[in-house]
């Protein structure tokens, strides 16, 4: 019975410790510094791995479950659908960030279409104008609001 309360408070542990890194991650998509999520990478895969393999070894041995304290198995309960609801909100903020920066990158490629159809040069005597189509067009500047 006591290996099988270890295995409950490693399945816990670990999962409280993968809560906390979903939500942090969720709080840097949602201040936009994705960049920054680079450093939480490690820790999501190792987590991941400990919690599959942690789910493994109780569903190997289902008698662990039935000896587990009941206040222990409620516990675990809590956490699980706690992990289930923060699992889902980083997929969507996850979701809702790839989606913006798609959103993103197409405004930037339609403006910088819209500036390499235009003349090569200003004025009259623009090479454009002239007739002459090999112009080497000068580099695209944009400018754009990082406010979503």
């Amino acid at each position: 019975m006591i290996e099988e309360n270890s295995q409950a408070a490693d399945l816990l542990k670990i999962t409280s410790r993968l809560i906390d890194v979903l939500e942090r991650e969720i709080e840097m998509l949602r201040a936009m510094r994705p960049s920054e999520m680079q450093s939480l990478q490690q820790d999501k895969i190792m987590l991941a791995a400990a919690y599959e393999s942690a789910i493994n070894a109780l569903e190997a041995d289902p008698a662990a479950a039935q000896l587990m304290a009941p206040s222990v198995r409620a516990e675990l309960h809590e956490v699980t659908e706690r992990f289930h609801r923060v699992l889902s909100t980083n997929e969507q903020a996850l979701r809702a960030a790839r989606e913006a920066t798609d959103r993103m990158l197409k405004h930037i490629v339609a403006e910088a279409q819209k500036q390499q159809h235009g003349p090569a040069t200003y004025g009259p005597a623009s090479l454009a104008a002239a007739g002459r189509t090999s112009a080497r067009r000068p580099g695209v500047s944009l400018t754009f609001d990082q406010r979503l």
